[in-house]
């Protein structure tokens, strides 16, 4: 799977702008695509909050005595600049900036995504945590992500923004639902699936609305459809 491009993780995670530019357009190298994801990444870099201060170690920030649902296999993991607490899966690595002068770890994970270290500690910037299947990639782009990122709103995304955001990349099929989280934060929920370079992208945002003018979100993105739905259930049952 092509790795994120930083358009999309502003733009998933900081959700002043969605219809952004996913990674699926810069597989195409056209300079249409390329301009856009310019575009996109000033847009959101001017409407996401930073978020250079939050997160923190896995194992030092999960969540012993939440109530959340966690399923075996999954570690829920505290944000506690955001309030939030977030199920990501217990084998793979994850990065905030508590943990970001780890540079083993940084190197992991920027050679699971294809980016340099460098981009990887930007990406940190704009979001609180970025989680990544370390594990099965070397290299080749094909490690599944997790980004989580805030933005100061009073308004969940709407289906027309999402909408936006699937035609732009051409999604052979989408989805925009609403919901409750089992703590019972008002949600708003993205799916979406494209086809590049023959590779499947499957992309699922969550946007949770913490009714103070905050909203938090989660991005979460894979390369089969039923790797998807197992961490989408995962993080749903944690909010």
């Amino acid at each position: 799977m092509s790795r994120l491009s930083r358009p999309l993780i502003l733009a998933a995670t900081g959700l002043a702008t969605v219809a952004l530019a996913l990674p699926l357009a810069a597989c195409s190298g056209s300079n249409t695509s390329e301009t856009t994801s310019t575009q996109a990444s000033q847009e959101a870099t001017a409407n996401s909050e930073d978020a250079a201060d939050t997160g923190s170690d896995t194992d030092a920030q999960t969540d012993s005595d939440s109530t959340a649902s966690v399923p075996d296999g999954f570690t829920l993991v505290e944000i506690p600049e955001y309030d939030m607490s977030v199920a990501v899966p217990s084998d793979w690595d994850t990065l905030t900036s508590a943990n970001s002068s780890d540079t083993e770890l940084v190197g992991r994970i920027a050679q699971a995504l294809d980016k340099s270290e460098d981009e990887v500690i930007a990406d940190l910037e704009d979001t609180a945590l970025i989680s990544a299947d370390t594990s099965s990639s070397s290299g080749d782009a094909s490690a599944d992500e997790i980004a989580v990122g805030r933005a100061e709103t009073d308004a969940l995304p709407t289906e027309e923004e999402f909408i936006d955001l699937a035609e732009l990349n051409e999604a052979d099929s989408s989805d925009y639902t609403s919901t409750t989280t089992p703590s019972g934060l008002e949600a708003a929920v993205f799916r979406m699936n494209a086809v590049a370079d023959d590779e499947d992208h499957y992309i699922s945002i969550i946007s949770v609305s913490t009714g103070d003018g905050i909203v938090d979100s989660v991005l979460i993105a894979t390369s089969t459809a039923e790797r998807d739905q197992e961490i989408y259930d995962a993080v749903l049952g944690s909010l």
